[in-house]
């Protein structure tokens, strides 16, 4: 009986969660606000480096049914003319004093040309000094390409299998593109003798899936043993891509004994950074993990976003329209939206749950603010649900809460989604000599 209940008060905290997200989202999250970013509205190069410089690649050879990533069907010679304008943002950054921590590149399928990524990282480290660049892949690559020509450029890679189940294979439309769940196997392990550190992505939520299946595909994936496995729960989101992943998930009463089948077959084998990663329980310490923080991003390329503290941007949606503003030596980036200080506290929250602590004389220090002066009602509930339990001013996250934050994730992605939907609507056309009018205005001007 306890059991069910436990069932029925986490279902029921669940949905109240869902729907308070998807209400946030819609306001905090609209670019009805957005503004146009103009020739003045530069940012500050500041002394520090940025954490992030994300690079975005939008091609892929065939678009996969659950994925609303920015991409587009692959053409080689649109894609060519792409990352040379690239190359020309990336060198027009760097000269204007900004320095960055990391390299991360996404996708769409990164590797799709092979020989433009590794010159796109060569000119990074050519013109600065990187921590660790880490790049996604499809499995296929580590069959089809020369991973071999990565090696001392790239330190971490994320192979997306999302599921050695033939079924979900199929339903999902990856089957017939990379292969069988035993060829992708093969090809992750390929990418384990070539890449320092390879994260393997998974994800539940199917409506075919039961822990026992999410159980096995756990099994498969740490008998590869890579250094660090993600697990996303499939979500139907907000967004206009609602409608293609609804027909693949499942119940969302599913996701909470999926996500405790995933925590007990991880056992001591892999521990658990997030509720959504875990790494590999070597007994070393790895210099290269997946990281999810608060921290500034740049964005380059088309469909990128970046933060700055309060500002989110945005770059040009429109492949082609991005291309003739790099050329015409205008920025990628097209659009700028504030940010509410809410907002970000309820990032920073996410944060706090999703490392297990929410420490309050951190909190305090990073905003002036308690935990509870900050979150009353956000508190008050994660209390009632059983999520977090008091330690002294700070407070721990149960399993629940570990649950909780892996919602409050899955609510993340799906902000994403709902801003990368608007974004695709913004206005581009005729941005570009709209711009180059200003400035030779600006510039015709006696000073």
């Amino acid at each position: 009986m306890a059991i069910r209940q436990s069932k029925t008060v986490i279902n029921l905290a669940s949905q109240s969660l869902d729907w308070v997200m998807g209400h946030n989202i819609r306001q905090a999250l609209s670019l009805n606000d957005a503004v146009e970013l103009t020739y003045v509205a530069t940012l500050r190069v500041s002394d520090k480096p940025i954490e992030t410089l994300y690079i975005h690649i939008p091609f892929c050879h065939t678009l996969c049914r659950f994925c609303s990533f920015h991409k587009v069907k692959f053409d080689e010679a649109l894609a060519r003319q792409y990352f040379s304008a690239l190359r020309k943002e990336i060198r027009e950054v760097i000269a204007k004093g900004y320095r960055f921590n990391r390299v991360y590149i996404g996708g769409g399928t990164t590797t799709i040309l092979e020989d433009e990524l590794i010159g796109l990282i060569e000119l990074i480290k050519s013109l600065t000094q990187i921590r660790e660049v880490s790049t996604e892949s499809d499995p296929i690559y580590f069959k089809a390409g020369n991973p071999h020509l990565l090696k001392g450029l790239v330190d971490r890679i994320s192979v997306g299998v999302q599921s050695f189940d033939d079924k979900i294979l199929k339903a999902s439309g990856r089957f017939e593109k990379f292969g069988s769940s035993l060829q992708q196997a093969e090809y992750v392990s390929r990418a384990i003798d070539v890449i320092p550190t390879v994260n393997l992505d998974l994800m539940y939520g199917f409506n075919v899936q039961t822990p026992e299946s999410v159980t096995q595909d756990i099994e498969q994936a740490i008998r590869l043993a890579p250094e660090q496995i993600t697990t996303y729960p499939l979500t139907a989101g907000i967004g206009k891509n609602r409608k293609k992943a609804g027909k693949l998930s499942g119940k969302n009463e599913d996701l909470w004994p999926q996500f405790l089948a995933v925590k007990q077959a991880m056992g001591d084998k892999y521990l658990m950074e997030f509720p959504w990663t875990y790494s590999r329980n070597s007994g070393q310490a790895n210099d290269n993990k997946y990281v999810l923080d608060g921290e500034d991003c740049f964005g380059v390329g088309s469909g990128a976003f970046g933060r700055f503290g309060k500002q989110f941007r945005i770059s040009s949606f429109d492949i082609p329209h991005y291309i003739e503003r790099i050329n015409k030596g205008l920025s990628g980036t097209c659009y700028t939206k504030s940010l509410s200080q809410q907002s970000l506290l309820h990032h920073y929250l996410l944060m706090m749950m999703g490392h297990g602590l929410l420490d309050n004389q951190q909190f305090k220090a990073h905003t002036g603010k308690s935990l509870w002066q900050a979150f009353p009602i956000e508190l008050a509930y994660l209390r009632t649900i059983g999520a977090i339990e008091k330690q002294g001013a700070n407070y721990t996250c149960t399993t629940v809460g570990q649950f909780i934050a892996l919602k409050m994730f899955s609510g993340f992605l799906a902000g994403m989604d709902y801003l990368r939907d608007q974004a695709r609507e913004l206005p581009y056309a005729q941005m570009v000599n709209e711009h180059l009018a200003q400035d030779a205005y600006l510039q015709s001007k006696p000073i």
